[in-house]
């Protein structure tokens, strides 16, 4: 027999190629194909691949690196939780991983198929009971396809990148009072500066900035005047010369004369003695 030195290289490796192996279990000689090997590697989860964990989804009777919680066929943008076991394919313990990454974003992919994936928002982890089992509690982002029992997945922590984002802001609503404006940003921490004006409130809640805006839009006025009357004295105090619509208590529209007095004040001149509403904007 020649020796194994003597054979030529053969390079890149096909699927079909194989190696001469002993089989562990009865000390038989085998083939092994370059595909065997490489699925194996796979199912397997020997090599690791930073920020993932590899579990196979199963309806019922999971245990030990799988994942479960939903039935068969979920689509992925229906998950809203699932409950995974501590200990992935790999023999991996997951639970401080993913206590750190609670409240930031993963991705569940089907191994072999790419374009079968889920992403999503760990909202909270919690343990089931004594159990080995543990909840995510999930908010779907986007994603394509299904889970399917008996399948294997991916799971890794996942943000899509966002170094293009800008931030634009100048947004002045009736003078400087309730102003909210952008003094400042940094792009590579995602992180903007805001400052607002007397009738804005910013209030942080770690996640969003809430807008509580006292007075933002265009200022309007509605006077009401229950007894009829020739002329109709308006103070709309809107620091402004306003447009006015009459409404007559009859429902129809009504048409006067409109005299600005000043920015604050102005009076409406009827035909006759009118009751009803003027809406001033």
């Amino acid at each position: 027999m020649a020796r194994i030195t003597s054979y030529p290289k053969n390079t890149p490796v096909q699927p079909k190629d194989t190696w001469i192996g002993t089989r562990a279990s009865n000390l038989m000689t085998r083939n092994f194909t370059a595909k065997a090997v490489g699925e194996y590697i796979n199912i397997s989860g020997l090599i690791s691949i930073s920020a993932c964990m590899l579990y196979k989804f199963e309806v019922t009777n999971a245990g030990p690196g799988d994942i479960t919680g939903v039935p068969d066929l979920t689509p992925f943008a229906n998950i809203k939780s699932l409950d995974i076991y501590a200990i992935d394919i790999s023999g991996q313990n997951t639970i401080g991983f993913l206590d750190y990454i609670v409240g930031t974003e993963i991705l569940i992919s089907e191994q072999n198929e790419i374009s079968t994936f889920g992403h999503y928002n760990i909202d909270s982890y919690t343990q089931i009971g004594t159990t080995s089992f543990y909840t995510l509690n999930l908010t779907f982002i986007g994603g394509i396809g299904f889970i399917e029992n008996e399948k294997q997945y991916d799971i890794c922590s996942f943000v899509l990148s966002d170094t293009d984002t800008t931030y634009e802001l100048d947004s002045i609503q009736n003078g400087p009072n309730s102003d909210i404006r952008l003094i400042g940003s940094d792009l590579t921490e995602n992180i903007v500066k805001l400052e607002a004006g007397t009738n804005v409130t910013l209030t942080d809640t770690g996640s969003n900035i809430l807008v509580d805006v006292v007075d933002m839009g265009d200022k309007n006025y509605v006077h009401d005047q229950p007894v009829a009357s020739i002329t109709w004295t308006v103070q709309h105090n809107l620091d402004k010369f306003p447009s006015c619509t009459m409404v007559l208590s009859t429902g129809q529209q009504g048409y006067g004369d409109v005299t600005f007095i000043d920015e604050n004040n102005l009076t409406i001149t009827f035909a006759g003695a009118e009751s009803g509403k003027a809406y001033i904007n």
